[in-house]
């Protein structure tokens, strides 16, 4: 007998199983509407951080305002450079604008060099100011160095040198020290340095035009060694010579590679190769030829006679005789011939061989003296135009340091290399420069932004499956499912794995009627009779899912069988009440016959069969034939047939149980599974060729923007008011009714 899934899938197309690949590729980006969850979620949390944020900021400006006040001043000091041109600098637009920045950054930095920033430092003017008495004097020099700022102005010839001190009467003092110093250094500058290197400039050109004739003279040598017509690019003869015979010796190898193919082909260890021209010409043989005629004839009398005498006559069994003698040098005969044959061409292909191989050492030999004239001509070409690239450079160095000259020249004439001019001291600050009142709702709103991105880090960070969307995007299976804590129901419930039965109106109890019809659309009808229940881990509540499911359909006027087949943690003879002695494992041992052990719950349409003594195989017992034997069974009796079994990841019970069901249901715990677990255990059901018809999300709790809020709320409250309008319908029709009884009785 075969098992349900085996004829179900040759009767039924589904869709392929998903792969393990898929699972880990398929995952969708996070959308704005996810991130509005998200914050409905932990709208709490938000504002706890937003609260905590703002009044740090806020304290912190507050703070500094009240006791840490800087006042600042800025000096404008307009810098021209006269400077020359070093050698070998760009003329264009964009090199003087990088020229320039240069230079203003330069100055900056000789405004804090320490020669200027000491001098400052001991004047009598710093030494009267607030900061120089509250600066403890071993840290006085590097506090100075801190406080005075230099930087340029930006898209103008500008230097802007300020400083900020915790008194408003210090820094415009402090900045106007600083730039007369600064002043007073620039002064110093003279143009003998531009002098002395004009004459470095002058000997460097006359030693390079030196270099320039003997490079010439280099250059006229090198080119008498070439071929004519090379040095000036006409073309090159050798180098054509030896891609030809490059091109002979491929072909030559090639057509060894076709011989040797051909030979191991004939002295194949499997056989040799035998094309229909070896088998027309061992049937022409005049012997292999006379055999088969004969052959025919002697077929041809026995076929007359077994006709005409019967099969068991003396001629018939002597011509049949005579028939397989014949056979016999037939056959010997064509392996003679084929031998023959085989020999000859063996022979033909190791001459054809030796032939090429021959040819191919001469055009190699050839190869290999025209790549040595080639290289030899490539060294003496490499060194020409090296030459050449050091005869150039050699010469624009020489146009570079005859720029330079002049522009030196220029400057030891004029007697100025740097114009300094002062467009405005520091004057007195009129308002303080930190903390500003435009700081405080930039701290509010410091604080929101660093408020959601702890929320959305915390949120993002976190990789259980916790909502729908997860269950659909990261393991990329259907949903079929949600059910919400048990914690969070307002009906009491005293046994979930039979909340259906005990509690029908609960949202509980509603959430199994929806899975029951999401299921119905999961795959033809002749395609669900069998099903697996099963999750990543324990305490998931797959048997919680499983036993309410089965009492859902039961309860739809299908006949349900929900099986045991957990051989490690047993459940069911616990909750239906059931002797756990004989069960599923004494079927499979050949120990009873399913009507012995199959048991009718309470339930209607429901029946069971629990795990029976546990067997100390499980795995085996469930992938063995009687297991497929069973289910086959089952499935011919019963709509649906739901299995329970060991999680996934604990136990391989589940992945061998998962090929012989028609379809997989995987129930994964809200915040207790992360994404990886449940990817994993998709996996493995589909890397052993289980159909997975979709994943019930367990467990999921209620918070703001949370899934079930909202909907547990309206779920009881429209009952609620669906229950008060039946009974307020139903009173007047009561009434009605006993008025109409009595008018027909008056």
């Amino acid at each position: 007998m075969t098992t349900i899934p085996a004829t179900v899938r040759e009767r039924i197309d589904l869709p392929a199983p998903r792969s393990a690949s898929a699972a880990k590729t398929t995952d969708s980006g996070i959308t704005f509407q996810d991130i509005v969850t998200v914050l409905k979620r932990r709208m709490v949390l938000l504002m706890t951080l937003f609260f905590f944020f703002s009044v740090l900021f806020v304290g912190l400006w507050i703070v500094g305002y009240r006791w840490f006040p800087l006042y600042g001043a800025e000096a404008f000091i307009e810098c021209i450079s006269n400077k020359p041109k070093a050698p070998g600098a760009l003329t264009d637009e964009d090199s003087g604008r990088l020229e320039y920045e240069r230079f203003i950054l330069t100055q900056a930095e000789y405004v804090k060099s320490p020669d200027v920033l000491l001098k400052v430092l001991s004047s009598p003017e710093i030494e009267g100011t607030q900061w120089f008495r509250d600066t403890p004097p071993s840290k006085r020099v590097l506090e100075f160095i801190d406080l005075i700022n230099a930087s340029p102005q930006r898209n103008t010839q500008l230097l802007v040198v300020s400083c900020k001190t915790r008194s408003e009467t210090d820094p415009h003092k402090i900045v106007n020290q600083v730039v007369e110093s600064y002043l007073q250094k620039v002064r110093a500058f003279s143009t003998d340095p531009y002098r002395d290197e004009r004459e470095s400039r002058e000997r460097e050109r006359e030693e390079i035009e030196t270099q320039i004739v003997d490079k010439q003279r280099q250059l006229a040598e090198v080119q008498r060694r070439l071929p004519p017509g090379v040095a000036s690019g006409v073309g090159n003869s050798v180098g054509a010579e030896y891609e030809q015979q490059n091109v002979v010796v491929t072909q030559y190898e090639l057509m060894l590679r076709e011989l040797e193919g051909m030979y191991s082909l004939y002295n194949s260890p499997s056989g040799p190769a035998l094309t229909p021209q070896d088998t027309q010409l061992v049937e022409q043989d005049p012997v292999i030829a006379t055999l088969s005629n004969q052959l025919f004839s002697i077929n041809q009398q026995v076929q007359v006679y077994d006709a005409t005498l019967g099969p068991k006559n003396r001629t018939i069994r002597r011509l049949q005789k005579t028939r397989e003698v014949v056979e016999k040098q037939l056959s010997e005969a064509r392996q003679r011939r084929l031998a023959e044959i085989l020999a000859y061409k063996r022979e033909q292909v190791n001459s054809a061989i030796a032939n090429v191989r021959h040819a191919l050492l001469l055009s190699q030999e050839d190869l290999a003296d025209k790549r040595a004239m080639l290289a030899d001509m490539d060294a003496v070409m490499s060194e020409y135009q090296l030459l050449e690239e050091d005869l150039f450079l050699l010469k624009q160095r020489r146009e570079l340091l005859v720029t330079s000259i002049e522009d030196r020249d220029r400057v030891v004439r004029e007697q100025s290399a740097v114009q300094i001019e002062v467009r405005q001291f520091a004057i007195a600050p009129l308002e303080r420069s930190f903390p500003q009142m435009f700081l405080l709702p930039g701290a509010v709103l410091l604080a929101g932004i660093f408020s959601l991105g702890v929320v959305l880090l915390l949120e993002f960070v976190d990789t259980s499956l916790r909502t729908p969307a997860d269950m659909v995007r990261h393991l990329n299976i259907p949903l079929l499912g949600v059910v919400p804590d048990a914690d969070d129901e307002e009906v009491d419930i005293k046994d979930l794995e039979l909340a259906v039965l005990e509690a029908p109106q609960s949202m509980f109890a509603e959430c199994f009627r929806t899975m029951r019809t999401n299921l119905q659309f999961a795959a033809p009808a002749e395609r669900e009779r069998s099903l697996l229940v099963t999750s990543p881990r324990p305490e998931d509540g797959k048997t919680t899912i499983a036993a309410n499911l089965a009492i859902a359909m039961a309860q739809n006027g299908k006949r349900v069988l929900i099986v045991d087949a957990n051989f490690r943690r047993p459940a069911y003879h616990r909750i239906f009440g059931v002797s756990p002695k004989r069960g599923l494992s004494n079927v499979l041992i050949g120990d009873a016959r399913f009507e012995d052990i199959v048991v009718q719950t309470q339930v209607k349409n429901l029946d069971v069969v629990v795990s029976g003594p546990l067997p100390p195989n499980p795995a085996e017992m469930l992938g063995s034939e009687q297991m497929g034997d069973f289910i086959a069974h089952v499935s011919n009796v019963y709509d649906h047939v739901i299995l329970d079994t060991s999680p996934v990841l604990v136990a391989s019970d589940a992945c061998a149980l998962a090929t012989r069901v028609d379809g997989v249901i995987l129930v994964c715990r809200a915040r207790l599974n992360s994404r990886g677990v449940g990817g994993r255990a998709c996996s493995l059901l589909t890397r052993v060729g289980g159909h997975i018809f979709g994943g019930v999300l367990n467990a999921a709790q209620i918070s703001r923007g949370g899934y079930f809020r909202e909907q547990l709320r309206t779920f009881y409250d429209y009952n609620a008011d669906d229950d008060e309008q039946l009974v307020r319908a139903a009173l007047p029709s009561a009434t009605g009714s006993a008025g109409g009884d009595g008018s027909s009785e008056a």
